[in-house]
C-alpha cells in the first residue's frame, strides 16, 4: 500500500509467534466477546480507537491514507470518534492478553485464519456487512469488491478482515530486451504457454556457458509464486472441510508444480533473493547473474506488489532502461496470486457497531478514493473503479497500470497460511524451500518431496482441534 509494506512480508512471522502466545490469557480480564450478530437497533455512535503498527505507517507521508479513511468515515459519523494510534507490534501481545487491543486493528492475510478461528481474537462482519449494505447511504455494495481479495478475510466462510491494499503479483519488463529479440511487447492476456515462450528466447547463453542475459527473475521460495502452480492446472492443494493437503494425492497440483520445475532446469528463471547456492551445470549458469545485476540482466522480473513499483520504477531508470508492467500469466485454470493486509474488529470491543461501521467502510467508493489516493495510495479493490486513474503514479503516466486491475476474477489468495492453521502452512513454506535448494544443488524428484511435505503437513493437521 505504500513504500514501507515490504517490510510487513518479514514481520508476519514474528506477529504471528506474538499473536499466537497470548489467547490462552483472556480469561483474566471480565470483557466478554461479541459474536457479531445484531441485536437491536444499529447505533453508528461514541469513541472507537483504530490501531495501527507503526512499522508499516512509518512517517507521515505513509499515514496520510489512514487519516483520509478516517476523515471520510467522520464525514459519514462526525459523532463518532475516532482515536488513531500507531504503536510498536512488539507490544501487541500484552494488549491482546489484557483485551485492551484497539477496537478495529491492523492484520495481514496470513494471520486472519488464526486470529478467527484458533484463537477467536475477531468479530465476524457478516451480519453488519448485510446492514450497511441496505442502507443506500453507506455505499457498501460487496459485490463490487474483487472476489480475491474479499475471500483473503475470510475464514469458515465468515468475514473477518476487509483488505485495504492490492498486492496481486505482475511482471516489469526490459522493453529493450524485448525488441532485441524480436518479441512483441506482453499483453495482460498473456498465457503461461507464452510467458514460457519469452523467457526462452530471452535467454542469451556465452561461449563458456554462463548466462549473459536470463528469461526471467522470480523469487522461488514466496508462496505467491508456487501456489499458482498447485491451481493452475486444475488441482485444489488443501481441502479444508476435512483438514488434509493434498499434493501429490491430486495429481494436478503434482502436474503444476513438475511444469514449474521443468521450466526452472531449463535455466530460464533466476531464482532471485531465495539465497540459493548453485551445483553443477546451474553455477555455472548463473555465475555472472546476481541480485545486484538482476535490473539490467533479466529481461522479465516478478514484481510483488503495486507497493514496490516507485522503487523498482527508479531501478531502471537509473540503468536508463525503458521498461513497462503486465500482468501475471494466466493458466489453463487462471489462478493470479494476490494478498494484502486490511483491518478487522476486536472481538472484545465495546462498541461492535462503530467498529464495523469503520472497517466496512474500506469497502465503499469514498473509502477506497480515500485510502487509496495520494500518499501511501494502492490499487482499489472495487470493480466500479477499475477504469479510475486517481492511484497512479504521477512520474510514470504512460506505464500499463492496467496490469494492476486486469484478470480480477482470476485473483486466489496466494499464501498458505491463508487457507490452512499457520503451523501448517509453515510445514508447506519450508518444504517448497527445501525443494528449490535441492533442486539447484543438484537434482531433485518433484513428487517425493510433495508427498513428504503432505505427510509431515497432514500428520500436525490432525493434531489440532
Amino acid at each position: 500500500m505504500m513504500k514501507h509494506i515490504g517490510k510487513y512480508v518479514k514481520s508476519v512471522c514474528l506477529v504471528a509467534i506474538c499473536v499466537a502466545i497470548v489467547f490462552s490469557s483472556f480469561g483474566c480480564n471480565t470483557k466478554t466477546r461479541v459474536t457479531g450478530d445484531i441485536e437491536g437497533e444499529v447505533v453508528v455512535d461514541g469513541t472507537i480507537t483504530l490501531t495501527c503498527p507503526q512499522d508499516v505507517y512509518s512517517g507521515d507521508a505513509n499515514r496520510a491514507s489512514i487519516r483520509q479513511w478516517v476523515s471520510t468515515f467522520k464525514s459519514m459519523y462526525p459523532s463518532v470518534k475516532v482515536k488513531e494510534e500507531f504503536s510498536d507490534r512488539g507490544n501487541w501481545s500484552a494488549r491482546f492478553s489484557a483485551k485492551d487491543m484497539g477496537d478495529v486493528f491492523w492484520l495481514d492475510d496470513t494471520q486472519v485464519y488464526d486470529m478467527a478461528i484458533t484463537n477467536k481474537s475477531l468479530m465476524p462482519l457478516d451480519s453488519y456487512a448485510e446492514y450497511f449494505s441496505k442502507d443506500e447511504s453507506f455505499g457498501l455494495d460487496m459485490n463490487d469488491v474483487y472476489a480475491g481479495f474479499y475471500n483473503l478475510g475470510e475464514a469458515d466462510g465468515r468475514l473477518y478482515m476487509v483488505a485495504t491494499n492490492c498486492g496481486q503479483n505482475t511482471f516489469t519488463y526490459n522493453k529493450g530486451m524485448m525488441t532485441q529479440a524480436g518479441l512483441p511487447m506482453p499483453t495482460d492476456d498473456w498465457t503461461w504457454k507464452d510467458f514460457k515462450q519469452y523467457a526462452q528466447k530471452l535467454t542469451v547463453v556465452g561461449p563458456d556457458g554462463a548466462l549473459t542475459q536470463v528469461g526471467a527473475a522470480i523469487r522461488l521460495n514466496l508462496s505467491p509464486m508456487y501456489v499458482p502452480f498447485y491451481l493452475g492446472f486444475g488441482g485444489q492443494w488443501c481441502d479444508t472441510v476435512n483438514k488434509k493437503i493434498t499434493l501429490t494425492t491430486d495429481e494436478n497440483v503434482l502436474k503444476g508444480i513438475e511444469e514449474f520445475v521443468g521450466v526452472l532446469q531449463n535455466k530460464h528463471i533466476y531464482p532471485w533473493m531465495t539465497n540459493m547456492t548453485y551445483g553443477g551445470d546451474y553455477a555455472t549458469a548463473f555465475a555472472n547473474i546476481n541480485d545486484d545485476n538482476v535490473i539490467s540482466t533479466a529481461a522479465i522480473w516478478q514484481l510483488g506488489s503495486f507497493a514496490s513499483l516507485a522503487d523498482r520504477a527508479a531501478q531502471y531508470t537509473s540503468q536508463g532502461i525503458d521498461w513497462d508492467v503486465v500482468a501475471f500469466p494466466l493458466f489453463d485454470y487462471p489462478a493470479t496470486p494476490c494478498g494484502s493486509f486490511g483491518y478487522g474488529v476486536f472481538s472484545y470491543t465495546s462498541n461492535p457497531a462503530a467498529a464495523a461501521a469503520l472497517v466496512l467502510s474500506v469497502y465503499t467508493q469514498a473509502g477506497q478514493r480515500a485510502i487509496n489516493q495520494g500518499a501511501g495510495g494502492a490499487v482499489p479493490l472495487l470493480g466500479s473503479l477499475k477504469n479510475e486513474t486517481f492511484w497512479h503514479l504521477n512520474d510514470y503516466p504512460d506505464k500499463n497500470f492496467n496490469a494492476f486491475v486486469a484478470n480480477t476474477e482470476t485473483y486466489v489468495p496466494s499464501q498458505v497460511t491463508c487457507e490452512v492453521p499457520s503451523v501448517v502452512g509453515n510445514i508447506i513454506a519450508e518444504g517448497m524451500d527445501q525443494l528449490f535448494k535441492d533442486l539447484y544443488n543438484g537434482s531433485v524428484s518433484v513428487e517425493d518431496s510433495l508427498s513428504k511435505i503432505e505427510t509431515q503437513a497432514n500428520e500436525k493437521w490432525s493434531t489440532l482441534k
